[in-house]
């Protein structure tokens, strides 16, 4: 039986996530861990038992972390991450098992103790370089819609407690069967399930929506090489305003919008460096839409500068420039990604909303990702020196320094991409107001992957912590919008090109873990520890 257990648990664990088999997930988060636990107490010596547990966790990450050898754009020092990655999160799991014993009993004073532990390994990793936030355990109850609803109360780390300490009771049901061990793990399987359909009911009675938001989120669909001129692949790139025509050509100028969504980082050339003459953009516009001179915003920065083009002056119109005639035409608010260079050459990766015929605003981005955005260990001069020969990276972004939320038809705060997998930076903003989340991301990095739909289902649960819908415009991932039980409402594939319009109401409801954050969770976990402690501290004082 051993072989048996150790091969059903890592196909139920290793495949249990809702971007691969959701119904595994939920059986994994019911007793997949447990089975191995029951097979690696076979071996009688607690290192074995440990390198075993090592070796289980790193091939089950080895699996749900797979995209990661996706080289085609990342190289091959994407795989020595990936290894470095796999080797930690197994020595965490090495270390929670090393805990467990055949020869002790396992008490549910002891399964709580563990599951506070793991919980407080998994948050650990928040605060290792950029933090990695991937695959926390309790991702497992996200392929269920009522099971996802618990991360309102406890975020997705009460998620992982409740997975780990469902699992260990299951385990001591395996070892010892009793009537009681069944009842308490039934319980623990089922309450999640019970309190989603409940908390779903509730929230749908008590809180209704005043009015609608009618939006289109766009999927510009451009590998790298097409967005960005590529030494490589120069015959791939895609010119900007070509770019800018192809969205023009996704939107439907009879349909009324309040909103319009575009990619992080969605053209070249960042927010005001000119690059298209106004005169030239004009005639493709009109081309497009017919002859509106109000649609273009005035001749003066940011959306246009006086250069010398051809050995003419001539005036030329930045990426504002598009977004403001975007906002204007439809008259509706624009949402979109763009590179921004301060005064000082400090380039920063943005969000901004533009306004019909008004000012805009601007976010930047406060976590950046390793490599792309930022050069992990700039000052050790090997390091940029490796980094800037093998990928041509010579400088770093700035990061943000303070959360921002949009004032439009609603409060929206804007995760950028890989701020939509930190649940703290996600309460921030719904504690600054936000009523509503827009995401923007470009998950392009890792081709033909379960990176997007893993991407996606850290934001259904950012929906679900913090009550509010969330609608995504991702080149090359999930686009669309998420309602606050985080169920798609409508969705677009990633790959392909085009709009999806939809209407969202404008409806957002409070939640405990908006309340308290991580905090709660911390806290019951270390209390878990601190309980267990004593009592067998006291246990062993006792003759």
């Amino acid at each position: 039986m051993f072989w048996v257990y150790l091969a059903v648990s890592f196909l139920l664990v290793g495949f249990g996530q809702p971007a691969w088999v959701p119904e595994a997930g939920l059986l994994a988060a019911a007793g997949g861990y447990a089975l191995f636990w029951k097979a690696m107490l076979q071996l009688p010596k607690r290192l074995p038992r440990c390198l075993l547990a090592a070796g289980w966790f790193l091939a089950v990450h080895g699996v749900q972390l797979s995209w990661m050898t996706a080289t085609e754009y990342m190289g091959p020092l994407i795989l020595a991450v990936y290894l470095f990655l796999l080797l930690g999160l197994g020595a965490q799991f090495a270390l929670l098992s090393a805990f467990l014993d055949p020869k002790k009993p396992l008490t549910q004073s002891r399964c709580l103790a563990l599951a506070g532990m793991f919980v407080l390994l998994e948050w650990m990793r928040l605060f290792f370089l950029t933090g990695f936030t991937w695959n926390p355990a309790g991702l497992a109850l996200a392929g269920s819609r009522y099971s996802i609803q618990w991360a309102a109360v406890f975020g997705i780390y009460g998620l992982t407690f409740w997975v780990i300490w469902t699992n260990l009771s299951a385990l001591s049901l395996l070892r010892s069967p009793s009537f009681k061990k069944c009842a308490v793990w039934l319980f623990l399987a089922l309450f999640p399930h019970g309190f989603g359909l409940a908390h779903e009911i509730w929230v749908k009675t008590l809180f209704q929506a005043k009015k609608e938001i009618w939006a289109a989120a766009v999927d510009t669909s451009l590998k790298v090489e097409e967005k960005n001129r590529d030494r490589l692949h120069p015959e791939a790139y895609v010119p900007p305003l070509i770019q800018w025509e192809r969205v023009w050509s996704y939107l439907d100028p009879k349909r009324p919008l309040d909103l319009i969504i575009l990619p992080e980082a969605a053209f070249p050339y960042g927010t005001d460096e000119p690059h298209c003459p106004v005169d030239l953009l004009k005639e493709r516009w009109r081309l497009c839409f017919g002859a509106e001179e109000a649609d273009f915003p005035p001749l003066e920065a940011p959306y246009a500068e006086l250069c010398n083009w051809k050995g003419q002056p001539q005036w030329m119109a930045t990426n504002a420039f598009f977004a403001q005639t975007l906002a204007n035409r439809f008259k509706a608010h624009v949402i979109v990604g763009f590179d921004y260079d301060e005064t000082d050459n400090r380039r920063r990766n943005s969000a901004f909303l533009f306004r019909p015929k008004s000012s805009f605003e601007r976010y930047d981005k406060r976590i950046l990702a390793p490599v792309g955005e930022y050069i992990p260990l700039q000052n050790v001069e090997w390091i940029a020196e490796f980094l800037l020969r093998e990928f041509g990276i010579g400088g770093s972004f700035e990061p943000g320094t303070e959360a921002k939320v949009f004032q439009s038809h609603v409060p929206i705060g804007v995760p950028i991409c890989l701020e939509e997998m930190y649940s703290g930076l996600a309460r921030d903003l719904r504690r600054r107001g936000a009523e509503l989340f827009v995401s923007l991301s470009n998950d392009v990095w890792f081709p033909g992957t379960r990176l997007a739909k893993q991407h996606l289902d850290h934001g259904r649960i950012r929906a679900v912590e913090n009550g509010v819908f969330l609608l995504r415009s991702s080149n090359m991932g999930w686009t669309g919008a998420i309602d606050c039980f985080g169920q798609p409402i409508k969705m677009r594939s990633p790959g392909a090109a085009g709009a999806i319009y939809f209407s969202v109401p404008a409806f957002s409801y409070p939640t405990l873990f908006s309340l308290w954050g991580d905090n709660a969770i911390l806290v019951v976990s270390i209390g878990a520890i601190a309980v267990f402690a004593l009592r067998e501290r006291r246990r062993k004082s006792c003759p």
